[in-house]
């Protein structure tokens, strides 16, 4: 296999997970792309370890935002490391980062990476807007605008 080829599977790999796990809202087959050992770090959010848990997170986010969709804007992929640009939408219907459900249709941009290894994902760096995400359920202003009201 050459190293465009491994490249090209690296991205397939990526975009068959973000398609189950985030736009079919299939937490149970996202795992099928995930090593057992996987570690999903998150920012602020902390670091979830394992595949389970890091599925049960996944679980977690698409029953919150039952209409979730992510869109892919760019994918880059060398050596073993596949980033992935995205729009991520979706109906805010359940709890989510301890914000009570708003019924509020929002939007955010990501930047996720992820690391491949043996044909399967086994890290991921999430880079969301959550500012975006709080602000677009009602949950925070920020000063710049709240000195417009």
């Amino acid at each position: 296999m050459t190293a465009d080829t491994n490249l090209e599977e690296n991205k397939r790999i990526v975009r068959a997970f973000i398609e189950a796990a985030f736009n079919q809202h299939r937490a149970d087959k996202a795992a099928d792309y995930m090593t057992p050992d996987i570690k999903w770090h998150g920012g602020t959010l902390g670091t979830v370890e394992g595949r389970d848990n890091f599925a049960g997170l996944i679980g977690a986010i698409v029953a919150a935002l039952p209409d979730l969709r992510n869109v892919e804007q760019d994918v880059i992929a060398e050596r073993d490391i596949v980033s992935v640009r995205a729009v991520v939408e979706g109906t805010h219907k359940g709890d989510l980062l301890g914000i009570p459900a708003s019924g509020k249709h929002v939007r955010w941009d990501a930047v996720d990476v992820y690391r491949v290894k043996d044909g399967k994902i086994a890290e991921e760096w999430a880079a969301d807007d959550l500012l975006a995400f709080v602000y677009g359920v009602g949950a925070y202003t920020p000063p710049w605008l709240a000195q417009k009201s």
